[in-house]
């Protein structure tokens, strides 16, 4: 390719939309309670919401990520409570199984979630953290977050033509969070669903009984709704995937 003719973004730094989680005061603890004020708002989204990054191509259209192949994940062990590892696995089973896109759990990673690098494959992130500040959030305590996550993306146009794809995905969570590991409700699957489905590129979306609504409660379902695999659908491309092409995003 004639790189003088190439314009090279990178969504890492320009971008790049995170959006979080709480938990409604009704449902948890004072400790871990937070308003849904307290989720953060996304950057480039859609008018309507529905995703965080959109189409450099088409911007009534998301981001896609490439998935012909299996996506990995990789999680930071830092401050990872015990039987983590096997909880995210059990989360990312219910997305594959609902969406039919494929999940493979990579290993660990010393990745921290503040970290802007493109992986060689497309990639989800996962961390956890006890500290009240980090990456920018608050989290526990009256206000505070549980989670936060979001994908980043990058493109180029030479010739004509332009390539764009999500590169990356990021989760952190509260370490401190408090809740069942499986199942729906106040729980770590909701917990991880949601945040993997920023992540994935959905935004805050949906009543009480989503999935991807800002509060985690009662009536958080253990999965997704109809209406948000169809989204998650759209996300994920599952055939015609120009890994060569996305190789040099």
């Amino acid at each position: 390719m004639d790189t003088g003719r190439l314009r090279r973004l990178t969504a890492a730094a320009a971008v790049l939309a995170l959006a979080g989680v709480s938990a409604a005061p009704a449902a948890l603890a004072p400790s871990h309670a937070a308003p849904a004020s307290a989720a953060v708002v996304s950057r480039g989204a859609t008018a309507d919401r529905r995703f965080e990054l959109t189409s450099t191509i088409d911007p009534t259209q998301p981001m896609h990520w490439l998935a012909c192949r299996p996506i990995d994940y990789r999680i930071d062990p830092t401050d990872m409570p015990g039987g983590a590892i096997a909880t995210v696995q059990h989360a990312m089973g219910v997305i594959a199984a609902q969406t039919g896109a494929r999940f493979r759990y990579a290993g660990r990673t010393a990745r921290t979630f503040d970290s802007t690098t493109h992986p060689s494959t497309p990639t989800i992130f996962i961390g956890f953290t006890d500290r009240t500040h980090d990456a920018g959030q608050t989290f526990g305590g009256p206000g505070g977050e549980i989670g936060v996550g979001g994908p980043a993306a990058s493109w180029y146009s030479a010739g004509g033509r332009t390539v764009e794809g999500i590169t990356f995905g990021r989760v952190l969570l509260s370490s401190r969070f408090k809740g069942p590991r499986a199942g729906a409700g106040v729980s770590w699957q909701a917990l991880i669903l949601h945040e993997v489905g920023h992540a994935l590129d959905l935004a805050h979306r949906g009543g009480v009984t989503s999935i991807m609504h800002p509060e985690l409660t009662a009536s958080t379902p253990g999965r997704y709704t109809a209406a948000e695999v169809h989204a998650l659908r759209q996300v994920l491309q599952t055939s015609g995937c120009d890994y060569g092409a996305w190789s040099r995003l």
